[in-house]
């Protein structure tokens, strides 16, 4: 099975000239536009399929029905809200393994935390009502170190984080 990376319009093209620099023997596609209807049909012939975000709701079944080796959110943060179109398909998509890579993880609340581990481990961080009763009420609202420490342990493991200073060279 291929696997598919699902990134903002912007970095596609990105996406394949790294894959040529990195992994030449890779056979690649991107489905953007009007004429990736045609291309359908030979994803089982690519080792890498990328896609745009905004194609995840419009094309919906192929996504759906393809089974896939590896399942890539580059700017992850474009599912942050659990109830969206696109965070309900890439968490209905049949796969092995799941990544999500972000350089903004959290904007504005847990519950985007909530929303990416549910993609990458669904139930790991249980529902998102035992969430918020559990993490989000007394971290955000009632400022519990200790239930933020425990949020801590449960994800870190999961995280890698890089700095700016450190990736900037």
């Amino acid at each position: 099975s291929p696997a598919l990376i699902i990134a903002p319009v912007s970095v596609l093209g990105n996406w394949l000239r790294e894959a040529a620099r990195f992994c030449p023997e890779l056979r690649c596609l991107i489905l953007h536009g009007q004429a990736r209807h045609a291309k359908t049909d030979s994803l089982a012939a690519h080792d890498v399929v990328i896609a745009p975000y905004s194609l995840l709701q419009r094309d919906r079944e192929l996504w759906l029905q393809t089974p896939w080796h590896l399942v890539v959110l580059d700017e992850a943060q474009n599912i942050k809200n659990a109830s969206t179109h696109a965070a309900e398909v890439v968490c209905a998509l049949q796969t092995r393994h799941r990544l999500c890579l972000s350089g903004t993880p959290m904007e504005n609340h847990l519950g985007e935390i909530w929303s990416l581990f549910h993609f990458l481990m669904p139930g790991f961080l249980g529902s998102q009502k035992h969430f918020k009763e559990l993490f989000r009420n007394p971290i955000e609202r009632q400022g519990n170190p200790a239930r933020l420490e425990q949020l801590r342990n449960r994800i870190t493991p999961f995280m890698l984080r890089r700095t700016k200073r450190l990736v900037a060279s």
